[in-house]
């Protein structure tokens, strides 16, 4: 059985991450390893962080509660917590880029594969036609540029109040905003005709403000 599986949420908001005890424990226990070891980690409160305080909520079984299938009873109870996709998809940027500096284990390797593994999935099946790209731009996400993460404040609030449609069309010019020479290149990429752009300025007016409601 798969260390770790999901479900989409709905208006493409993200995914509910689900695992067994054991499973989310193993991830819970990596990032907060990861958190504190890693050179890549600048605040050690901050959102990375936020995805074993996600899991943990999940295994003390503070959010979904996934009894099995009828007649499969041998696979027992799993956990799930919903995460959107531009927290998860930063939040395992840095796990994954991470390891590269660190000694780890076989353990530490095998949930960050799995992890990485489901979300590729997802993004297939949420995405679609789209998903290729959607999976080059989040892998091209580099967390060891200074301040990626201070960008995730206004890129998910605009995410949550978009609605399914927009997440559709924009998504990937979203994660596209998370390139440190984004603002740089706008203009010239509108000048070209390119669609679906986030101006500077309308991610400006998101920066500080409170995350709406996703409706996942």
């Amino acid at each position: 059985m798969a260390l770790l599986s999901y479900r989409l949420l709905k208006s493409h908001a993200g995914i509910l991450l689900i695992g067994d005890y054991t499973s989310l424990r193993w991830l819970h226990e990596v990032v907060h390893d990861v958190n504190e070891r890693s050179p890549l980690v600048r605040d050690k409160e901050g959102m990375f962080l936020g995805l074993a305080y996600d899991v943990r909520k999940a295994y003390e079984q503070q959010r979904e509660i996934i009894p099995p299938f009828p007649h499969y009873e041998e696979m027992g109870i799993r956990y799930g917590v919903r995460i959107l996709w531009p927290v998860l998809l930063l939040q395992q940027r840095m796990l994954r880029l991470s390891l590269a500096y660190l000694d780890h284990s076989a353990k530490t390797q095998a949930i960050a594969y799995a992890l990485e593994a489901i979300i590729e999935e997802a993004l297939q099946e949420d995405f679609g036609t789209q998903a290729k790209d959607a999976v080059s731009l989040w892998q091209r996400i580099n967390p060891a540029q200074p301040g990626v993460f201070d960008l995730l404040q206004s890129r998910g609030a605009i995410f949550c109040s978009w609605t399914k449609a927009e997440r559709k069309r924009r998504f990937l010019q979203l994660l596209t905003s998370f390139d440190p020479m984004y603002d740089s290149y706008y203009v010239l990429r509108l000048q070209r005709g390119e669609k679906n752009l986030l101006s500077p300025g309308e991610l400006t007016l998101w920066a500080n403000a409170e995350w709406p409601d996703p409706r996942w």
